[in-house]
């Protein structure tokens, strides 16, 4: 429980500091912060590889998936598709034999585990490492998708890879017949489960009325449970998971009634997934000193020459030269992979008579560069490392357990240091090719809503009682409004300065409107204090004030 404690105190720690060195990624913070307290305190953390994938993972997978743009997934599936499923298993292959090249004492089996558990990419911890530039939104997309479905196929290889170290055997035709039975199974558990919830939910919701905390906690639970229900079934609990929030995300919650409940689940999402990644990145840090510390040790089982307690520098150095090796390898074959890719689509565009995929060769450059940076290795890779087995089935230790330990915990830091210094750059400025059709898909939806806000806006002026007292009032607040919406109507196609300028109007308005708000509150508070008003009173006013703030600062970012 102090452990807990310590955890989460550290995590909340980072989101502090985190704004006065704004040039370092809070991933890379966190892990700083771990590796500080797991020197200082020299007590180990014992992470069981199992009760971590089911408390991390499956929360963090069915957020992303819930808020993934589903028009995206059926634009890119072909693309996200390719990414999380062929260049996993080309990644195991490649970087499997090549690993088993340059550590001969590592078994083959034991180095198809290591590179199976160091495909799967983690989009959330490089969305923190494109420091103040912009992120196209196709690419986004694209690495988000990725990362959702490539977690399961990496798994699943992980899992083939260790079944052949303890049984010594292989067979492609049951590999690919379990694959098949955890992918698809995966995905019906978590749409059933999901779909059920609902149809559940739903009737409850009508019976008894719509309760947000009660919603939210059973949302909360729905990823923990289907993942459980996969893997008792030897199915995919990580697909699961993620194909439960995308059925969510297919069926949202849209009666008027559950606005409360949309609030606050996001807030209360976006703060789970802040503290499930800060936790994992802490945890990490604090495995270092541990791992570090073990170096002589591992280089001899690597294969290395013998290093003794005064050569621990060679044996590190020696270490450290093969995770960058092997960080070179994973990049060289995102690489290759992405531009086999790239022709094989523009040969199709070819055959199809359509004009070819691509851009300008520099864009084209950078942006399989960032493709491959942008594969930043964490908390998959993590729990995937430490589940491999501490024995074999003769009762002999895994071979090349703590070699692969120590390898993929260097590839996850090295790729996260990578991805901060490089991705601010490769993404400043740039823009994927065709992206900028999504410009004229957002003005046309910004006039389809002004249109229905006017028509809104007419009934609520007709419906008005001509002899209230706010008459004049109120139809002068709806004329204004009218003409704001008018114009976003009538000139669809306006210049980017003048919206701009009339955002920018609307920000100051509210910031005028927030700076008198928020006078009115520190008046409260005088009153408050000097007990001019009661409990009850002052409670209903705070309460109110907030609710005023809280639309007031959407409207000033908006």
């Amino acid at each position: 429980m102090t452990a807990v404690l310590i955890l989460l105190v550290t995590v909340a720690a980072s989101g502090g500091i985190s704004p006065f060195v704004r040039r370092v990624p809070l991933p890379l913070i966190q892990v700083a912060l771990g590796a500080a307290l797991g020197g200082f305190s020299g007590v180990p953390i014992v992470l069981n590889p199992d009760l971590f994938l089911l408390v991390f993972i499956p929360p963090l997978l069915f957020l992303d998936a819930w808020r993934f743009p589903v028009l995206e997934l059926r634009r890119l599936g072909f693309i996200i598709l390719t990414l999380a499923v062929g260049l996993v298993l080309f990644t195991v292959v490649g970087a499997g034999h090549i690993i088993h090249w340059l550590l001969p004492a590592v078994p083959l089996s034991t180095a198809f585990a290591l590179a199976a558990v160091l495909s799967p990419t983690d989009a959330v911890a490089v969305a923190g490492m494109a420091g103040g530039a912009r992120m196209p939104p196709r690419l986004k997309h694209i690495l988000e998708g990725e990362a959702l479905l490539n977690d399961a196929s990496g798994l699943v290889c992980l899992q083939f890879a260790v079944t052949a170290a303890l049984t010594g055997t292989f067979s492609i035709g049951a590999a690919t017949v379990s694959f098949l039975w955890a992918a698809i199974g995966g995905v019906l558990v978590g749409v059933v489960m999901v779909a059920a919830v609902r149809v559940v939910h739903g009737w409850l919701v009508r019976a008894r009325g719509d309760s947000p905390g009660t919603t939210i906690l059973t949302m909360f639970l729905v990823p923990f449970a289907a993942y459980l229900a996969a893997e008792h079934l030897d199915m995919s609990g990580i697909l699961a998971a993620v194909a439960g929030g995308m059925t969510l995300n297919l069926l949202p919650l849209e009666e008027s009634g559950q606005v409360a409940t949309r609030l606050q689940g996001t807030a209360v999402g976006e703060m789970i997934q802040f503290t499930l990644n800060g936790v994992i990145f802490v945890l990490l840090g604090w495995q270092l000193p541990g791992i570090l510390g073990q170096a002589p040790m591992i280089a001899s089982q690597a294969g290395a020459p013998h290093a003794g307690p005064l050569e621990t520098p060679v044996g590190l150095g020696w270490l450290a030269l093969q995770v960058a090796i092997i960080v070179g390898v994973l990049l060289g074959l995102r690489v290759l992979w992405v531009w086999v890719s790239l022709m094989v689509s523009q040969a199709l565009a070819r055959w199809r008579g359509k004009p070819r995929p691509g851009g300008p060769p520099g864009i084209m450059l950078r942006i399989m560069a960032a493709m491959a940076i942008a594969g930043v290795r964490g908390a998959v890779t993590l729990a995937g490392v430490l589940s491999l087995p501490d024995w074999l089935r003769d009762g002999v230790p895994f071979p090349g357990r703590d070699v692969a330990i120590f390898l993929a915990s260097g590839v996850i830091l090295v790729s996260l240091v990578l991805a901060s210094l490089t991705l601010p750059w490769l993404l400043r400025g740039l823009s994927m090719p065709e992206e900028d059709a999504g410009v004229e898909e957002e003005r046309a939806a910004e006039a389809a809503l002004a249109r229905a806000a006017l028509r809104r806006l007419e009934q609520a002026h007709h419906a008005k009682r001509p002899g209230a007292d706010d008459a004049d009032l109120h139809t002068e607040a709806v004329l204004r409004l009218m003409e704001f919406y008018r114009r976003q109507v009538e000139d669809p196609d306006m210049p980017v300065d003048v919206r701009a300028q009339a955002r920018r109007r609307l920000t100051i308005d509210a910031e005028l409107r927030l700076a008198a708000l928020r006078a009115k509150r520190d008046e409260l508070a005088r009153l408050h204090r000097i007990h001019a008003i009661s409990e009850e009173t002052w409670r209903r006013m705070v309460h109110s004030l907030d609710m005023m703030e809280a639309s007031l600062a959407r409207s000033r970012v908006l």
